[in-house]
C-alpha cells in the first residue's frame, strides 16, 4: 500500500465516521450505509448491482458499511435464481461494528481492513467494490489486487461507479465509467448495467465486470 493510499485511506475514514456512525446510530439505516430516503430510494440505486451475479458462490462486499447491502443484494440475487453468501469488508472500525450489531447473523464474516492491503483467508466467487473506495489513479490497481488476491479461478470482479448524490462523488455531473478501469487492469468487460435518473436522464451508477480466468 502506498503512502498515497494510507492518506486517502485516513480522509475516507474521517468521513465514513463523522456520517455512516451517526446516521445508523440514530436509526438511520439508509443513512448509514450511504444513502437517503427509503427502501424504495435505495433499491432503484442498488439494485443494479445484482445484474452481475448469474451463479450461486461466496460474495465479498468491499466496503460494506453497516452491512445493508449484504442484506439486500442477497435477496435480489435470490429473485434471479441464485444463492450467494456474503461477506464484508469495511476499512473503519467503527462502521464495521455496527454492520455486526446490525447483522448478527454476517458478524462472524465482517473483517476491518483496506482492500489495498488486507489479504482475505479465503477467496470468493465475486468481489463488489467501488471506484471511489481509492484515489482515482489507484483504481486500476486497486482491480488488478481484488483479481490477484481476493478472486478464485473463474471468480468475478464487479466494479459500481456513483454519480450525483454518491459516495464521495456528489459534485460529479454524472458517474465516471467502470469499464475503464477493468480495461485499464488488464481485464476484459463481460458484462455492463447502469441506473439513469428519470428526470434528468443522468447516470446514477454504473456497473462493469471481468471474469478472472
Amino acid at each position: 500500500m502506498t503512502d498515497e493510499d494510507k492518506e486517502y485511506s485516513a480522509r475516507i475514514i474521517g468521513w465514513l465516521e463523522q456520517s455512516y456512525v451517526a446516521a445508523d446510530e440514530r436509526g438511520d439505516i439508509f443513512g448509514g450505509s450511504g444513502s437517503s430516503g427509503d427502501m424504495a430510494h435505495w433499491e432503484t440505486r442498488r439494485r443494479v448491482i445484482a445484474s452481475a451475479f448469474d451463479r450461486d458462490g461466496t460474495w465479498l462486499d468491499v466496503g460494506c458499511a453497516n452491512g445493508l447491502l449484504m442484506a439486500t443484494l442477497q435477496e435480489w440475487v435470490a429473485e434471479r435464481g441464485c444463492a450467494i453468501k456474503p461477506y464484508g469488508l469495511e476499512l473503519s472500525a467503527r462502521v464495521a461494528e455496527r454492520a455486526r450489531i446490525r447483522y448478527p447473523q454476517f458478524a462472524d464474516r465482517i473483517w476491518t481492513g483496506n482492500v489495498m492491503s488486507f489479504e482475505p483467508a479465503i477467496r470468493f466467487d465475486f468481489v463488489t467494490a467501488i471506484s471511489d473506495f481509492v484515489a482515482p489513479n489507484r483504481c486500476a490497481a486497486m482491480v488488478q489486487r481484488i483479481a490477484g488476491l481476493y478472486l478464485k479461478r473463474g471468480g468475478r470482479v464487479i466494479l459500481s461507479c456513483y454519480g450525483p448524490g454518491g459516495f464521495i462523488t456528489a459534485t460529479k455531473a454524472s458517474a465516471d465509467d467502470p469499464r475503464r478501469f477493468i480495461v485499464e487492469a488488464g481485464l476484459r468487460v463481460a458484462g455492463y448495467a447502469e441506473h439513469r435518473y428519470k428526470a434528468s436522464n443522468l447516470v446514477k451508477v454504473r456497473t462493469a465486470w471481468a471474469d478472472i480466468e
